[in-house]
């Protein structure tokens, strides 16, 4: 019995894959791209000559885009498209002579459509002129609808509309064919010339290693992303639905994605070492997608707090999946360069999130939106569930459970067929390992590194999200606009400004990944805690002390800058370096619990002190933390990572 349930079971599988296989992310976001152009163009570039037909155009230019885009390749689409143009330009045609001696009847459109189908017999293009009878129906309706339109203006915009959806999709077919060009380009880098196998560990980077790293990354992305909603939404909260929203309750929705990414990544991280990393990779996007989905019909800060545990929950699964992925695909002598760029990736997130944000604020004009705002969330829950549909399960996860014919399998999969594995193979099986206990971790002597790599952890977690998450309200609280009529004025300007200041979350990451192979990691996170110290007390000064906006400014953004290029950025590779390879994984997951902990504090407490102290106690305390941080990190650091031992490149483990 249990054979023919193995063997059912693994035939199910087996068309799963055959149907997955069959999907293309790429194309799937290229037409909604092309498709979304159309819109835009029917309804605001002809819809601003005449609004009541611009719902028409819309859909005269997303049909276009539709038929061209399902063309097989860019030479088609351009016959394709012609032909589309010129049926298009008939059809305007004669609804044009017929509008100027006869106005909009019956009788007289079904005439119209006789003479235009029999002219396209004439010229042999009837099988593909439906096009020029769909373009004149769509001209002769609007005129119905509205008789006051000028029919030369009515006849050009459908025309327009048409031409611009055709060249959209010629337009987007051309790039996937470039980028397929440029992409088995790269499929093929790093082949030796006498047909040897490579070495995925010395090989140099192929496509294969760049989409890994792309797909993972979005983990990142999307958990910024949603932290930089967080602190747009509760304002907006606060001031359309909950006016009543206590700082201590603004507090807990704030915490609740972040103790969402603690549960998240401790039970998924489990689940996946013993079910398999794929599954739960292609899982966590699907649970943040329900969620956002479900917070943006209910409107209660319940539901709310709820739906962002679970969307945090979906995160920190990913969290504990994307580095593995990462580092045991990459060369060896990139891996904790990759891991540092998908740790960087969470800037973007915060900087699309504010941008998308602002943008919308500014369209809707009401914080009564607030929860369309999660959609942004599920926007990228679908994406990275796009992206994870094609992907293949963990090597590194097969060949620990003895799996290895599949291990090659994956390997091959991800970067050719040329490729075998590396130093994954010498990986023993897991369950012939000595299992970790906490205990054992306590009881070894660890205690300097358990503080090391766990107190600068919380001290930064208090930074990144206690200050990230409430940024936009603590730009209000300095005044930094006020030239703003309104509270909700203040709102959008702040977020404006937040999307400023997060361009620097991005420099900085690229300073430190510039720097981190380069200076004592001691020496460097000690120092991005002092100068990201330094940057707060230049805000607090000039808010205490009446200076120009720039000057709070520039403490923002000297904060964030050195935030992330050395704390942010460093405590994240610290663990793997100073635990012995017994301790590590359990002396990793510790490290990180710190830093998330520190998280929960910096997120509860900010808004109960902007209630007691106002800004310069919420800068005063986050003054402090952070020179907490450099203290530990001077003091103990030298001990647990003397610079001898800095030398060498850590093994990367998922962390966060």
């Amino acid at each position: 019995m249990g054979n023919i349930v193995q063997s059912v079971w693994s035939r199910i599988r087996a068309a799963q894959g055959k149907a997955m296989s069959r999907v293309h992310p790429f194309v799937l976001l290229v037409s909604c791209l092309g498709i979304l152009l159309a819109y835009l163009t029917g309804m605001y570039a002809t819809g601003s000559f005449h609004s009541t037909s611009r719902w028409m155009g819309a859909m005269l230019a997303c049909t276009s885009v539709v038929v061209v885009l399902h063309m097989p390749g860019y030479k088609e689409a351009l016959r394709a498209g012609w032909i589309r143009v010129l049926g298009t330009f008939l059809g305007a045609f004669v609804a044009y002579l017929y509008l100027l001696v006869l106005p909009f009847s019956v009788v007289g459109m079904l005439l119209a459509v006789f003479v235009l189908e029999m002219f396209c017999m004439v010229l042999n293009m009837y099988g593909s002129g439906s096009i020029a009878t769909i373009t004149m129906l769509i001209i002769l309706l609007v005129s119905k609808m509205s008789p006051e339109v000028d029919p030369a203006v009515n006849c050009a915009l459908r025309f327009f509309e048409a031409t611009v959806g055709v060249g959209v999709g010629v337009a987007l077919l051309w790039i996937i064919e470039r980028w397929n060009r440029w992409r088995r380009k790269l499929l093929a880098m790093g082949r030796s010339s006498d047909g040897n196998p490579v070495d995925m560990d010395t090989m140099p980077l192929r496509w294969g290693h760049l989409r890994v790293l792309i797909v993972a990354s979005l983990g990142q992305v999307t958990g910024a992303g949603l932290a930089t909603i967080v602190g747009i939404v509760i304002p907006m909260i606060q001031l359309a639905a909950h006016p009543e929203l206590s700082p201590a309750m603004q507090g807990v929705v704030a915490a609740s994605s972040l103790v969402g990414i603690m549960i998240g990544a401790v039970l998924f991280g489990a689940w996946s070492d013993r079910k398999g990393y794929l599954f739960f990779f292609r899982l966590c996007p699907a649970i943040i997608l329900c969620a956002a989905l479900f917070a943006f019909f209910a409107d209660s800060v319940h539901s709310l707090v709820a739906s962002l545990f679970v969307m945090g929950m979906g995160i920190g699964g990913g969290y504990s999946l994307d580095s593995d992925y990462i580092s045991e695909i990459m060369p060896r002598r990139l891996r904790l360069m990759m891991v540092g760029v998908a740790k960087a990736s969470s800037a973007i997130g915060n900087i699309v999130m504010a941008a998308a944000g602002f943008y919308l604020l500014r369209v809707w004009n009401t914080p009564e939106h607030w929860n369309r705002l999660l959609l942004l969330v599920a926007v990228m829950a679908i994406i990275m569930l796009l992206c994870r549909i094609r992907f293949g399960q963990s090597p590194g996860w097969l060949m620990s459970h003895g799996r290895t014919e599949e291990a090659e399998r994956a390997v091959r999969y991800f970067l050719g067929p040329d490729v075998h594995p590396g130093e994954i193979r010498s990986r023993s099986d897991r369950r012939d390992r000595p299992k970790a206990s906490w205990g054992g971790l306590f009881s070894r002597g660890n205690a300097r590194r358990i503080v090391f790599s766990g107190v600068p952890w919380a001290c930064e977690g208090f930074g990144v999200y206690g200050v990230g998450v409430f940024l936009p309200v603590l730009i209000m609280s300095l005044g930094l606009d006020p030239s703003s009529a309104g509270t909700f004025d203040h709102i959008v300007s702040s977020v404006k400004m937040s999307t400023y200041i997060n361009m620097f979350v991005l420099l900085g990451f690229v300073a430190g990944l510039f720097l981190v192979n380069r200076i004592y990691h001691v020496r460097m996170q000690t120092w991005g805690f002092l100068l990201c110290a330094a940057g707060l007390a230049l805000l607090l000064a000039g808010h205490e002390l009446h200076l120009s906006k720039w000057t709070i400014i520039a403490g923002f953004m000297i904060f964030e800058l050195f935030l992330n290029a050395g704390p942010h950025l460093v405590t994240f590779i610290i663990p793997p370096q100073i635990y012995p390879v017994a301790d590590r994984g359990a002396g990793s997951g510790l490290a990180a619990a710190f830093g998330k902990a520190g998280a929960v504090v910096g997120v509860v407490i900010i808004p109960l002190l902007l209630k007691w102290g106002g800004i310069a106690a919420v800068l005063a305390v986050t003054i402090a933390v952070q020179l907490a941080g450099a203290a530990v990190t001077a003091f103990v650091g030298r001990k647990a990572l003397p610079p001898a031992a800095a030398g060498g490149s850590p093994e990367l483990r998922h962390d966060r």
